[in-house]
Formats: structure tokens, sequence, C-alpha cells
């Protein structure tokens, strides 16, 4: 088979059997597996659907599995068939400037002298494997290195979660200050991205210990992939008890502000509405109205009107010390 029929061909890697990895071009990718104790790392684009007939030629996989690796998934899941193991688990989404937190699916199938990964939108932890080989780590067999793929996930998972607790710090500063006019908006944003975060993790553990408890011959660094994974848990869990509690003494704090404003505005209706009717009570156009005839009705008039807003003034202020 010549190398136009290897579709959706990232990279590849090939293995001797020191552990060392050397880039394969794609002139020189096989339709088989290497000899001499080598072994592959095939890193392909699943969205080419001729992937699916190339895995079946070259490795020998049924139909049914091929659909199983390279299909869409509903879930994270660590499965095996006749020796492979295959399932699917979170990545973080690749960008060209800048790393994401957004979520995207890796796709693997683990052989004794295979590891195929793929994606249909580009994965950051591929990459980094693929940057770590070029310089120089040795890997043992396709298991080490799938775990150390795994380990790489967990790295910027941990990472994230440094800088969304740097986050929450900054806006815990800003609320201590009362500088917290749009720390809000910027709060649930960052509950949001802790949310989605905590709850991919919690669905990649969950498949981990799954497939331990079903008895799925795993490699060594799943379990231990498990166990970092089921620490972050609970620094998720209280950042995001922290984020709530932010959120709360944010809501707190601008309802308070709220009932300040609002009986500022009702002391102001309060000292102005008897001025009101005072003048109101002058401005009838009926006989009998007091001071129409004195040059200094309009003063008379005008000083019962600041005599009411002061006793309604001075009456708030007993209220507001009782």
């Amino acid at each position: 088979m010549n190398a136009n029929a290897v579709p959706g061909l990232i990279c590849a890697f090939e293995f001797d059997a020191s552990g060392r990895g050397r880039s394969l071009p794609e002139a020189q990718v096989k339709g088989e597996l290497p000899g001499q104790g080598n072994w592959l790392w095939l890193h392909l684009n699943f969205s080419d659907w001729r992937c699916r007939r190339w895995l079946e030629q070259t490795f020998g996989f049924p139909a049914e599995l091929t659909s199983e690796i390279c299909g869409p998934p509903l879930r994270q899941h660590v499965s095996a068939w006749e020796g492979v193991l295959f399932g699917h688990l979170a990545d973080f989404r690749r960008e060209f400037d800048s790393d994401s937190t957004e979520f995207s699916w890796l796709h693997f199938a683990l052989g004794e002298r295979f590891l195929i990964t793929g994606r249909v939108r580009a994965v950051q932890s591929a990459e980094r494997l693929r940057q770590v080989i070029g310089v120089g780590h040795s890997f043992a067999r396709p298991a080490s290195l799938l775990s150390h793929l795994l380990s790489l996930y967990t790295d910027s998972l941990d990472m994230a979660l440094h800088r969304l607790s740097d986050e929450l710090e900054m806006i815990e500063d800003h609320v201590l200050d009362e500088h917290h006019r749009g720390e809000r908006k910027r709060l649930m944003l960052t509950r949001r991205e802790i949310a989605q975060l905590h709850r991919h993790m919690r669905a990649m553990r969950r498949a981990l210990q799954t497939a331990e408890r079903a008895s799925i011959p795993t490699p060594e660094g799943f379990a231990l992939t498990a166990a970092r994974l089921n620490n972050l848990d609970q620094d998720f869990a209280d950042m995001e008890a922290r984020a709530r509690f932010f959120h709360d003494e944010i809501d707190a704090k601008l309802t308070a502000e709220t009932n300040r404003q609002l009986f500022t505005l009702s002391a102001l209706t309060a000292a102005f509405l008897p001025p009101a009717l005072v003048a109101g009570m002058f401005g009838m156009n009926v006989e009998g109205i007091p001071f129409t005839g004195a040059p200094w009705g309009f003063w008379a008039a005008a000083g019962l009107c600041g005599l009411s807003s002061g006793a309604v003034i001075l009456y708030l202020k007993l209220m507001d010390r009782g």
C-alpha cells in the first residue's frame, strides 16, 4: 500500500526497542506494522471517513470496532476488544494563536505494537506529545506513550486550575475593595469555565474507574491519572464553592446599595411631598386663600413649605436613630 493510501494522517512515529521515536514521513508509512520489535504511533484526522477502511485493511479491525473508534462518541469511556484497548476521552482544543480550555474529543486504540490516536478537532495533548518525542523523550511501550498523553491533559487541567484560582483571588480583592461593578459578569464567566472543566474531568475519572472495576486491562498510568484527577476534583469543588460565595457576596452588596439608593429616593420623595401639598393648596383658584392680599404672602407660603420639609427630614432622622 502506497503513501497516498494513508488518509487523514497528521503525524507518524516509529519507536525502536530502546523506546526512541523518529518521525516518519508520509511516504514511509506502510500499510503494515514495523518489524524487529519496533512499534508505531499514528495520529489521524477522523474527519476523513477513509480512515475507517484503512484501519480495517491495515490492522484487521472489524467494521464494528472501527465505527466505535472513529465514530462520534456520546460519553467518555474505555473498552477492550481482543487485546485492543480503545475509547474516547476528553482533551483541550488546540488553537493556532493560544491555548484553549474548550472541550474536544480524543479517540484512541492501543495494541501491543501500536497506538492510534485520532480527533476531529485539533487537540493540545497530541501536539505536546509530539514535541516531547521531538526533544528525545523515550517510551518503552505504546501503553507508556498513552499514559504520558493522559498526563499531559491533566497537566493542562492543573494549569487551568491555577489560572482560575488566580482569577478568583483578583475578583475577591475587587469585591472587598467595593469595586464590584464589573465583577459580576467576570465571575459568571469564571464560574462557567470552572463548571465545564469540572464536568469533563469527573467524566474522565469515572471512565477510568469504570474500566478498572470492569477488570479491563489498562496501562499502569491510567490508575495514576485517576488518582490525580481525584485530587483535582476536590480542588475544583472548593473553587466552585468559593465562586458561589463571591457571587452571593456581590449580590448582597448590590442589594444593599440598591436599598440605600431606594431609601435616599424615598427620603427625598417624603421631604418634598408636604411642600408640594402646601404649594398646591395656595395655588388653587378659589376664594379665601390666605395671604393673597399681603405683600409678604409668598414668603409666608415658602416658609410653610420649608417648615414642612424640615419636619419630615427631622422625623426620618429620628426614625433612623430608633
